[in-house]
């Protein structure tokens, strides 16, 4: 887990979380998941977003992982594009439940060449 910091001041504004995958996909075995990745709205679109990426792919790699995995909102067409750029592609979709209600997830991964 990495924790953002807004400078000054070091008030929390985001997070990340890299762990074992929990994702509908026959094989996961070798492969990280970022689980979560927060920024508050006026600290997205400055880079931060793709440092943590990149931090994520580098533990990854050091991790021995095969793959990143991830699962976006499926409507969330700026966060498709922004993992897409970092070099993501769609491997599958799952159901999430929210508050009773079904939504669909786009499973996006990368190759980790470790």
């Amino acid at each position: 887990m990495w924790l953002v910091e807004s400078n000054p001041g070091n008030a929390p504004v985001g997070f990340m979380v890299v762990a074992p995958p929990q994702l509908p996909l026959p094989d996961t075995a070798g492969d990280l998941e970022l689980k979560r990745i927060y920024l508050l709205g006026k600290f997205q679109g400055g880079g931060i977003g793709k440092r943590l990426v990149t931090t994520a792919v580098a533990h990854s790699i050091a991790a021995g992982a095969r793959r990143l995995l991830l699962g976006v909102y499926a409507r969330n067409q700026s966060a498709i594009a922004f993992y897409e750029r970092a070099g993501f592609s769609k491997l599958g979709t799952r159901k999430f439940n929210v508050g009773g209600k079904d939504y669909d997830d786009n499973i996006m991964g990368m190759p980790l060449n470790t």
